[in-house]
């Protein structure tokens, strides 16, 4: 016999709401990992219950804490097997009706009985195997049953009590949002000093380990019954009377179908808000990762620009040095290459060498020092800053393997690959910095430029050196004529014809030729030590924004997924929790 035809109209159509409503929520949970999928299938199981409509009062225990013996006690016959074993290895339902002592096993294992002392009708007495056995599999028969009930009285024995396994129990319990009743059984074991230590201490752990403060009854079953056997039964022997009085007193409340109704919901309301608190604590940990990712993005912006401005400032630099050339170049051939001097030009080896010293050595030293500091400025820096990435990296790979544990692995097995290709980038970049590849290749792009310009403007400074040299054997060449055979002379001027006047203008324009040369090789010199601290800052910039794009705004994007997808699991999850309250209301208010 079910309660399913004893339903009203209101009550019926509540029950199939309350069936879609759990269906629905299981159907979310679904789509939260590995982690949700328990409390699915329990919401299922609920569901399924629901069909049937027994208000299922269960009883959890330590095996040999007497729960068999309790039930028929509570019953007042003797219908379950007892013994000193674990007796129980299936789920015994006892439900209301006619006395059925002949069970009958049904296709999900659930051996039934019928009984007319449950406490009303459409009510069940749930026995389940003893938690702590040395069987596992009477321990999960237990566990997995628990969710389904409607009510919990959690038996403990007075010799055993509060075992670490009925802590975890009473624990799940009370996160599947159950009525619990605590019931002390075999204190005819205790003498009655003990029987208040007793009692004290249990409520004493419940309520600091468990924050629970449950109602307590102390009984003795096997009191009970034996009294009920010797037929002469006065006051209330064995404590189990105040039990069942209870019960009615639960049962009297509201009809136990709508007590089962409102009892599953409390149940959905505690994994929904458990099911939110997990998805809040992902949302955290998501919003902590891309706060982390935002914070490497920022810094490699920084990163670029601070580049930005260390190359203005080593090309300033640079340009300055270059400024102090062109002046020394400028007044070492006014100087050395004057007109003036004609006759008395020192050796082409000897001005060759002092130039070298004077304008281009002391430049090129300069400019050494200008650009190899930029350059060990730039690995300096970058080197620091890739340091930083990994350490940036790491701590967030380590934050996620502290969280992975409560969180679903498969989400997030992804992103911490990608973390891990992010760090072996990032070490790799660093690695190039420490090798000193970079300061070895600037320099030598400097010295192969740097000895093309000094071989190119010697030559021309060697041209007009040679006009000097064609001039001086004339005597002055205000002499008024000039030998045109003069091999030096054919090759430092071909095109001067004799005359002093001519041989001057010539000379002037061979020196305004040689100083418009130096500047043309200087501007080329700078042009390319530009070009080098471009290239080189621009490689920077592109190996912090290739990161950037190829390493980090993939990762950030895949939070984002997440961060979306959890914010629409949370709506969801709220949505369910307002669809429970309604459907609430609306029960309490049925008749």
């Amino acid at each position: 016999m079910t309660m399913l035809n004893t339903l009203d109209g209101t009550l019926a159509a509540l029950r199939e709401e309350e069936i879609r409503l759990l269906t629905d929520i299981g159907s979310t949970l679904a789509d939260m990992g590995d982690a949700a999928q328990e409390d699915r299938q329990r919401l299922l199981d609920v569901a399924h219950d629901l069909r049937d409509m027994f208000f299922l009062v269960v009883i959890i225990g330590e095996f040999n804490a007497g729960k068999s013996s309790f039930i028929n006690a509570l019953l007042g016959d003797n219908l379950l097997p007892t013994g000193i074993t674990p007796t129980t290895e299936a789920i015994e339902l006892i439900h209301y009706g006619d006395m059925d002592r002949k069970p009958t096993m049904r296709e999900d294992d659930i051996r039934e009985w019928s009984h007319p002392n449950t406490g009303a009708p459409g009510v069940a007495l749930v026995d389940t195997p003893g938690t702590g056995s040395i069987f596992a599999k009477h321990e999960s028969t237990a566990k997995s049953f628990l969710h389904r009930s409607d009510l919990v009285i959690f038996v403990i024995s007075a010799k055993r009590a509060f075992a670490e396994t009925e802590r975890t129990y009473l624990d799940l319990a009370k996160k599947y949002g159950k009525k619990i009743v605590l019931v002390v059984n075999q204190i005819d074991l205790l003498q009655p000093k003990e029987q208040v230590e007793v009692r004290r201490f249990i409520e004493q752990q419940a309520s600091e380990l468990l924050d629970m403060r449950p109602l307590m009854f102390m009984v003795s079953a096997r009191e009970s019954l034996n009294a009920k056997k010797d037929g002469a039964v006065v006051g209330d022997p064995g404590g189990i009377d105040a039990v069942r009085a209870h019960l009615r007193g639960v049962l009297n409340e509201a009809p136990p179908a709508q007590q089962k109704l409102l009892a599953q919901l409390d149940m959905a309301n505690h994994l929904v808000n458990s099911a939110q608190t997990g998805i809040q604590r992902k949302a955290d940990l998501v919003s902590t990762d891309t706060t982390k990712v935002k914070d490497v993005q920022r810094e490699l912006e920084q990163q670029s620009l601070g580049l930005e401005g260390q190359l203005k400032a080593a090309r300033a630099e640079v340009d300055k040095v270059f400024e102090g050339m062109r002046m020394r170049g400028m007044n070492f051939i006014d100087t050395n290459l004057s007109i003036r001097k004609v006759g008395r030009t020192p050796k082409r080896e000897v001005l060759q060498a002092e130039f070298q010293e004077v304008v281009v050595g002391r430049a090129l030293r300069d400019i050494a020092d200008a650009t190899n500091g930029y350059i060990n400025a730039v690995v300096d820096s970058s080197r620091l800053y890739w340091r930083s990435v990994i350490e940036r990296l790491n701590q967030l790979r380590e934050l996620m393997e502290q969280e992975i544990s409560g969180l679903d692995a498969g989400i997030y097995a992804e992103q911490r690959e990608a973390l891990q290709d992010a760090i072996r980038m990032a070490e790799s970049e660093l690695k190039t910095y420490s090798t000193g590849k970079i300061v070895t290749e600037m320099q030598d792009i400097f010295e192969t430029n740097s000895a093309g310009f000094t071989t190119s403007v010697l030559a021309s400074i060697g041209g007009l050196l040679l006009v000097l040299l064609a001039i001086a054997p004339v005597g002055g060449i205000f002499a008024g004529t000039f030998p045109l055979v003069l091999p030096a002379f054919i090759v430092g001027a071909p095109a001067l014809l004799g005359g002093g006047y001519y041989a001057w203008r010539y000379y002037r324009g061979v020196v305004n030729d040689t100083k418009k040369d130096l500047h043309k090789r200087i501007d080329e010199l700078q042009k390319s030590y530009h070009t080098s601290l471009d290239e080189l800052t621009q490689k920077e910039r592109s190996r912090l924004s290739q990161y950037g794009q190829q390493v980090l705004i993939p990762i950030y994007s895949r939070l984002e997924v997440l961060a979306q997808r959890y914010a629409a699991q949370n709506s969801a999850l709220r949505a369910h929790l307002n669809q429970l309250q309604t459907l609430r209301d609306n029960i309490e208010k049925a008749k």
